[in-house]
């Protein structure tokens, strides 16, 4: 609910965008399986198999996941900001 303000109201669920919380999950799926194939990562988080190549191609080309053979890992040297 909005109040006269303009603001939403603290009762109000946040708004989460669910393409971002889907990429949150096969980070930690990758982490925790220390790298996985998209089968693999798509059977542990949920995800649909086409998304998660959706997804890992994404993060691939953002330079947070590499490719090693059939199977996907979290890079070395994940791109954050210092």
């Amino acid at each position: 609910m909005v109040t006269d303000g303009g603001q939403k109201d603290s009762d109000s669920a946040p708004t989460l965008i669910g393409s971002v919380q889907r990429a949150l999950r096969l980070v930690e799926a990758m982490h925790a399986e220390n790298g996985a194939t998209a089968k693999r990562l798509a059977r542990v988080t949920g995800i649909p198999l086409p998304t998660v190549y959706h997804l890992l191609r994404t993060l691939s080309h953002e330079g947070y996941v590499e490719r090693e053979g059939g199977a996907f890992r979290l890079a070395e040297h994940l791109p954050l900001a210092s």
